[in-house]
């Protein structure tokens, strides 16, 4: 049961992080997986491979704690193959819905870690401020580049992964800002349909260009992982307050009622601000289905704490 728990923890994972504005890493934490995953990508290393030939597959396998790690990013996968497209269309024609659920899950981890792992002390005060600061800049940044060449899709892959992981800082919306959202969307989109319809020529740009990026995703995960367990052994108190905060800065921006400001030319990105329902220009605020999933993400919160128990050896 707890593997299979593992694996629905893991779709829910992925989900978040096709959604520019959710991070994984939230429902990592949320779901109380997040230290147990970053210790597991820190356990995968040379020296553990390396122990092979004195311990043999199943010693390794149990020293990168290998079960955890299958069931959960077999499930981020499946739910990135699964639900790239629903996830799409949801975006564009049920936004205020997709939104609404995912304030209400954030809202209610937020008040629940708040409650369990803040300290109300100055220092502590002062580093989830400082966390909810940066999570609000990040999110007020815009596209930078249209033009992708390889470098650039590592480079994004590498920033990309270490936003997934942080609690707060969206992954997809890093790979939005960054100007490769759509083309990593869209190229998954075409790598599935290749299995229908196969094409060498497409499959060698295909493979270049998701090749490269996942690439920059493994290097990210291992050197942000080691970098962000090392804080939470040396700062554990700091570190939490500084995630709870990242959560806390990006309430803005999975806020479901968001108006389009003007843009300044032709080429510039669409901009969005919060705004309360009454003050939504894009059509009916649809208040009842917006209250109604907040509710069921609010609770759906705590049928995922409750869910914990389980996961006890």
């Amino acid at each position: 049961m707890r593997y299979v728990l593992l694996y629905l923890k893991g779709m829910l994972m992925g989900a978040a992080d096709l959604v520019p504005g959710v991070s994984g890493g939230t429902i990592a934490l949320i779901t109380g997986i997040y230290k147990e995953l970053l210790e597991s990508i820190n356990a995968v290393s040379w020296t553990s491979l390396k122990s092979f030939k004195s311990e043999g597959i199943k010693g390794v396998w149990k020293k990168i704690n290998g079960a955890f790690l299958l069931a959960l990013f077999g499930g981020i996968l499946s739910s990135v193959l699964i639900f790239s497209r629903v996830l799409e269309w949801l975006l564009i024609n049920e936004p205020i819905g997709l939104w609404s659920f995912f304030f209400g899950l954030l809202v209610a981890s937020i008040l629940f870690l708040i409650q369990t792992e803040l300290r109300f002390n100055l220092s502590g005060l002062v580093f989830l401020v400082l966390g909810a600061v940066l999570s609000y800049l990040i999110t007020q940044m815009t596209s930078v580049s249209n033009e992708v060449p390889l470098w650039y899709l590592f480079l994004a892959g590498f920033i990309g992964i270490s936003a997934m992981i942080l609690p707060g800082l969206s992954g997809a919306y890093i790979l939005f800002v960054m100007g490769v959202y759509q083309t990593i969307v869209s190229n998954v989109r075409q790598a599935q349909d290749l299995l229908v319809n196969f094409s060498q020529e497409q499959f060698v740009q295909i493979s270049s260009i998701l090749g490269v990026f996942i690439l920059g995703i493994l290097v990210g995960i291992k050197v942000f992982a080691k970098f962000l367990s090392w804080l939470l052994i040396r700062y554990p108190e700091r570190s939490l307050a500084v995630l709870i905060g990242l959560m806390l800065g990006a309430l803005n921006k999975v806020w479901p009622w968001q108006n389009q400001l003007p843009k300044s030319s032709e080429e510039a990105p669409e901009m969005t601000v919060a705004v309360f329902p009454q003050h939504f220009e894009g059509g009916s605020p649809e208040m009842g289905k917006a209250l109604i999933l907040m509710f069921f993400g609010f609770v759906l919160f705590f049928a995922l704490e409750r869910s914990k128990v389980l996961f006890k050896k």
